[in-house]
């Protein structure tokens, strides 16, 4: 294999001819056709949001979706925009993919609780494709998503070299890229800044048939879920924790933003001995040796191996957010959607054969709970209204622990409600009723000229003649008035209500 560092958040190794495909064509492997996205594999130039079932660490951000693509990569931001091709990516083999051009062209998907599997099987690219020839080549390749943070691409098909697919009308890349969010207001209107942070190329000249590219995923400081660990942990990063937010970070991250605004560059804690009450903890969350009392190192050490996950349940529209003691991650909605928290619980009594479970010693589950209310209220003063929540299952967030030692499941239940606020309903209120009068103003002036041409009709030409010139200068400066009102109204509303992207990159 072939070894390759970048820089401090992945490794990787990359063979030939010892591919990891897993096999998820139903015609091929004992699968159904639920496997099959009918959606991506019908469309040309489309994305298609996916839940995981598992917590997935993207250079160290927990994420709970991914965006799959007909054009071979996998997005992975949070803000929808023109230029998705350009960051914030998994891409096997990002190029003009046309899944909709075959009849054998489809892309599949599998999720299992710690592995996702999206497969490009035999698509073309739209600007080779002939519909009268035979010889059209197809792609076939997958990315693999790990809950460890570990990216695998494989190929099985490249019929021929990368830098031949054209790129004139979509980038060529196999890599993966990250970017961080910074909102500016200065001048008088919202605008959002991506800038890209890190970013893994690919050589066009190692992919062939049956490669194999293992990404491996480096703990990063997003990787801590408590002071003592931030503090403690084996990084070539410089961590500190952030008590406001209850985050472990070097400030560069795509929370930048919340790190910013929260001050935590001055207020962040480097040094062990400035944590509150997690002196008992020091030891790092991998290292099984603990003693019986150290429970944020057993708990820890169970997320590790397995971690928390999100998951559908069978009442309408909600969700199951399932963390492990002491982990943290981010509960988001798509789009404009804002969260809804139904119920949430803290305690053993949902730990057994939970993917938390360990073999530590426990009390009596009826007295290890938090009160279900408190953690229902806590949770849902941070989440509820908001599109993106950070929850964390410790003490730090819910108070006095009422059983130390025994391990716990943090149980969220919610939902994702379709959110219009109320001055966008303002706003379309007011521009309904400008319409409205300016289709009465119309209409009364056309019925006024209307009922003039008759009147003029039966009059002199000369008092005609003065009629019309005195008619059409009112007329013009009364439309000439509307029209004037208008294009500064627009004009306002282009000043004061967009919101802007623009992608930065170093």
């Amino acid at each position: 294999g072939i070894n390759a560092e970048y820089g401090d958040y992945y490794s990787s190794v990359i063979y030939v001819n010892n591919s990891a495909w897993i096999e998820i064509n139903p015609a091929k492997a004992e699968f159904g056709d639920d496997v099959i996205h009918e959606g991506l594999s019908s469309s040309f130039r489309y994305a298609y949001n996916i839940q995981l079932p598992f917590v997935f660490p993207y250079y160290g951000l927990p994420l709970t979706t991914i965006t799959p693509t007909t054009g071979g990569f996998i997005f992975v931001g949070e803000l929808i925009h023109n230029q998705l091709t350009e960051t914030q990516y998994i891409a096997p083999l990002m190029a003009e993919f046309d899944p909709s051009l075959g009849n054998s062209s489809f892309v599949y998907y599998y999720l299992s609780d710690n592995l996702a599997i999206i497969q490009w099987d035999n698509v073309y690219i739209h600007a080779d494709y002939d519909p009268e020839s035979n010889n059209n080549k197809a792609f076939t390749f997958q990315a693999q998503l790990y809950i460890n943070g570990d990216i695998i691409f494989a190929y099985r098909e490249v019929p021929y070299h990368p830098k031949l697919i054209d790129d004139s009308s979509h980038y060529v890349r196999i890599g993966i890229a990250e970017a961080y969010y910074e909102v500016d207001t200065s001048h008088g209107m919202t605008v959002t800044y991506v800038h890209q942070y890190h970013a893994i190329e690919i050589d066009f000249d190692l992919v062939v048939n049956y490669t194999e590219i293992t990404l491996k995923a480096e703990k990063t400081c997003l990787s801590s879920n408590s002071c003592a660990d931030c503090t403690t942990q084996e990084t070539e990063f410089e961590c500190s924790w952030c008590h406001k937010l209850q985050q472990c970070s070097d400030g560069i991250s795509r929370w930048r933003q919340n790190w910013k605004d929260a001050n935590c560059e001055a207020t962040g804690t480097k040094l062990l001995d400035q944590c509150p009450n997690e002196q008992e903890a020091a030891l790092p969350s991998t290292n099984p040796q603990t003693e019986s009392g150290n429970y944020i190192t057993k708990a820890q050490e169970g997320y590790e191996k397995n971690g928390n996950f999100s998951r559908q349940l069978a009442k309408s529209g909600f969700y199951e957010m399932v963390l492990c003691q002491e982990s943290k991650t981010a509960i988001v909605c798509a789009g404009d959607d804002t969260l809804l928290i139904d119920s949430a619980s803290f305690s053993r009594t949902n730990y057994h054969g939970s993917a938390c479970e360990t073999h530590s010693e426990m009390t009596d589950e009826a007295q290890c709970q938090y009160d279900n209310d408190l953690v229902t209220q806590k949770v849902s003063s941070k989440c509820d209204n908001e599109r993106t929540c950070f929850v964390q299952a410790s003490q730090d967030f819910f108070g006095v622990d009422p059983c130390p030692g025994n391990a716990k499941t943090l149980n969220i239940y919610y939902k994702c409600n379709s959110h219009t606020s109320a001055s966008a309903k303002a706003l379309t209120g007011f521009i309904v009723i400008v319409v409205l009068s300016l289709v009465a103003l119309l209409v009364g002036w056309f019925v006024y000229a209307y009922r003039n041409l008759l009147l003029q009709a039966s009059l002199p030409h000369q008092v005609r003649e003065i009629l019309e010139g005195q008619h059409l200068q009112r007329g013009h400066r009364r439309i000439g008035n509307l029209t004037q009102s208008t294009k500064s109204y627009f004009q306002t509303l282009t000043i004061d209500q967009t919101h802007a992207i623009a992608l930065r990159r170093f």
